[in-house]
């Protein structure tokens, strides 16, 4: 794939077109900075690509979302500029759906059942320097967060270990420390500094095993912090008491599972330490499992 996992796939569906191309100029976690710096140094060919993309996919509506304070942006990019709040989550693609569309996406839907696609900045950039250059970038911009939390932006080939940016860096990681793919609020842990950089990474970190905040098993103290600070406004509270259990069904049924938008912010706030977000993710996995083994079945 080129960098920035450009999701031409969802074009090829008749039964959900798409009418609408959102290019983010934005990254979706904290500290991650990989698609404003592909915005501020790369914009001729992201004006290259947004060409391609109106002619290759038709659509004419198309959006560049960028920050309210980032650097201004020429009017002549091809695209429709879109001001996107800077605060932690507005860069979600549900949350600006929702603000910068006017549209809401339905539990267990995604924002292309709307007819809406989301490419990076990276992704257009490297569709336009393709087709400029004849030739397919294999070289991914990504943001690293080293232990002080300084970033560094890096250009890695596709497919280059992890160990690799950090040694050049000379990052050490060290037995217990945590090496994560994605940014602190969203981000995925990994077992192994042989992590291959993918086409959609845009930033790897190691956090310090000595300012890791361990999770815990104490129960809910219902002291209604997930609740408010949810901006899905879940009732995380009696969610989690479900998913923690393993009663998957009730929990999207009775508490709108498929209602979260993956922010991470209640694990965030958790006084008890519970891995909230985590539950979240394995409930949604556990019923995709179950959903696709009926399907098979039947």
């Amino acid at each position: 794939a080129l960098p920035g996992n450009p999701p031409f796939p969802v074009f090829f569906n008749p039964e959900k077109p798409i009418h609408t191309i959102c290019i983010t100029g934005t990254d979706h976690d904290l500290l991650v900075t990989t698609n404003q710096h592909v915005l501020r140094t790369r914009i001729e060919d992201i004006k290259n690509g947004i060409l391609i993309l109106k002619k290759i996919t038709r659509v004419k509506q198309i959006f560049l979302m960028v920050f309210g304070s980032g650097a201004p942006i020429s009017n002549d990019i091809g695209a429709e500029i879109r001001p996107v709040k800077a605060g932690y989550p507005a860069a979600l693609p549900q949350i600006m759906v929702r603000d910068l569309l006017g549209r809401a996406v339905p539990p267990g839907k995604t924002c292309e059942d709307l007819g809406v696609s989301f490419f990076t900045a990276e992704a257009v950039a490297s569709i336009g320097r393709a087709f400029a250059s004849n030739a397919i970038p294999v070289s991914k911009i990504i943001t690293v967060i080293g232990k002080d939390g300084k970033r560094n932006m890096v250009s890695a080939r596709i497919g280059t270990p992890v160990q690799d940016i950090f040694s050049a860096l000379g990052i050490v990681v060290q037995d217990k420390d945590r090496l994560i793919v994605g940014g602190p609020m969203t981000g995925l842990a990994v077992f192994s500094e042989s992590y291959p950089v993918l086409a959609d990474t845009d930033s790897v970190m190691v956090q310090d095993h000595a300012g890791i905040t361990p999770v815990s098993d104490y129960p809910c103290i219902n002291c209604g912090e997930c609740v408010r600070i949810c901006p899905a406004k879940i009732p995380v509270n009696m969610l989690v008491r479900y998913l923690e259990t393993g009663r998957y069904e009730e929990a999207a049924d009775l508490y709108d599972l498929y209602c979260c938008i993956e922010c991470g912010l209640c694990s965030y706030v958790c006084v008890s330490r519970m891995p909230v977000f985590q539950y979240i993710r394995l409930g949604k996995y556990e019923l995709s499992r179950r959903q696709a083994a009926e399907a098979s079945h039947d």
